[in-house]
Order: structure tokens, then sequence, then C-alpha cells
């Protein structure tokens, strides 16, 4: 019940729906309403892409023990050298690519590799 009451709290903060949750960690949105109820807890591996999709701490998300959220500091290096900041471009992009659904997005990425392969 306390694992569904945290990933209730952190997919509201994040203004997520309990049916993108599903579907990004690849579970019927009942699951997700289950879990925030307290009539199930999600696996292990499920814990994990509740946190990785809502960018929280899995820990904070299965003991409750340090903070809610996580940052992830090896993307950034991924996505811009250190001391490189993003333009604006580049920030609208990104914002607008976490907006979408983990299907589209994985659509979206073959479409750039193949349009990038094209130069």
């Amino acid at each position: 019940m306390i694992i569904g009451f945290r990933i209730k709290e952190a997919r509201k903060a994040r203004r997520r729906t309990q049916k993108w949750l599903a579907d990004e960690v690849g579970v019927k949105q009942s699951s997700v309403s289950q879990w925030e109820m307290g009539e199930t807890e999600p696996t292990t591996a499920n814990c994990s892409s509740v946190a990785q999709a809502l960018r929280i701490s899995f820990e904070w998300l299965t003991t409750g023990r340090g903070e809610m959220d996580v940052t992830y500091a090896s993307a950034v290096v991924h996505v811009a050298e250190p001391g490189q900041d993003l333009d604006d471009d580049k920030k609208e992009l990104l914002a607008l690519f976490d907006q979408l659904p983990k299907k589209k997005r994985q659509i979206l990425l073959q479409f750039m590799r193949d349009w990038a392969a094209t130069k």
C-alpha cells in the first residue's frame, strides 16, 4: 500500500495519468490503479520501470528513504558536452519528446536515425 501511495504521489507531481504510466511500464491501466489503491504491489521490475518513467529514485519508491527526485547526470553528458548550454530549439525538442508516449518516442527516434543517415 505504501508503494502505491508513492507511485500516485510521484505520478501526480509529474502531471501524468495512470494510462500514461501504464503505457510506459508496459502494463494495463488497471494494474496501476490497483497499485495505487494498495490492492496489489508492482514487481521489482515494474518498480524499476515506474521509477525510470517518472524520473524518481528507486530507493524512495520502494522504501520511502531519500529524496523522491533523481537527477540523471549521465543523460545530460550525452546530450551536451560539459559546459555547453542547450539552445532554445534543443530545449523545446527535449521537452516535447518527454511528453510523448514511449511507443511514439521509439518511432520518432527511428525516423531521426534514418533521416540522419541520409545526409
